[in-house]
């Protein structure tokens, strides 16, 4: 079965027809995180899933929510919940759609908490620094135990990598957001995307 691919990141309609032509299975949006530059508010965010094609899976990218926070995105019409950060009890309980916890190098050591939490249905593994752009070694993954619950790969992938990333890797899922980024100014360049949908599934 083909790996899976996520373009994260979308900040507009045009963005969302752009993952939606590409034949992408997920598509991920950044909410409540005012220092990224693709964080976009909850009416902004039902907008451009509006754009989406019904079988792209729609996930909300958050840092540390809070239970308020995770009650409107349950409300909004996602289907995933992406938690970086601090996922709290009280978040995690409010949470009436299906949990990702991200983890990145520095964290890995918590995952055997999370594996055991029956909303948490899979795992991101990024760089140091979310929303970078930058790749992390991937042997860190090596020892990471296969429980069934979906293993993503993100953390600086691009159309030039991406092959080699899920040869190596062999995760369920990839992650790209910078990596299909236009060149001036946020959102997503069409060809970008393109390019790295045919590459992953090429692998």
């Amino acid at each position: 079965m083909s790996v899976k691919i996520k373009i994260c990141g979308l900040v507009s309609a045009e963005d969302a027809v752009n993952v939606s032509e590409s034949g992408a299975d997920m598509a991920g949006m950044v909410l409540f995180f005012p220092k990224s530059k693709r964080n976009v508010s909850i009416s902004q965010a039902k907008e451009i899933m509006s754009a989406l094609s019904d079988n792209v899976k729609k996930y909300a990218v958050t840092v540390s929510p809070d239970a308020d926070q995770v009650r409107e995105i349950s409300e909004a019409g996602f289907d995933i919940l992406q938690v970086h950060g601090k996922l709290s009890d009280e978040a995690y309980e409010a949470s009436a759609i299906p949990i990702v916890k991200a983890f990145n190098v520095t964290d890995i050591d918590m995952l055997d908490k999370y594996s055991k939490l029956d909303k948490v249905c899979g795992y991101v593994f990024d760089a140091a620094e979310y929303g970078s752009g930058k790749c992390f070694d991937w042997k860190l993954l090596d020892d990471i135990p296969r429980d069934g619950k979906m293993f993503i790969l993100a953390g600086g992938l691009d159309s030039e990598n991406v092959f080699d990333a899920i040869r190596r890797v062999r995760p369920d899922c990839v992650d790209v957001s910078s990596g299909v980024e236009k060149d001036v100014g946020i959102g997503k360049d069409r060809n970008k995307i393109l390019a790295f949908v045919k590459n992953a599934r090429m692998a």
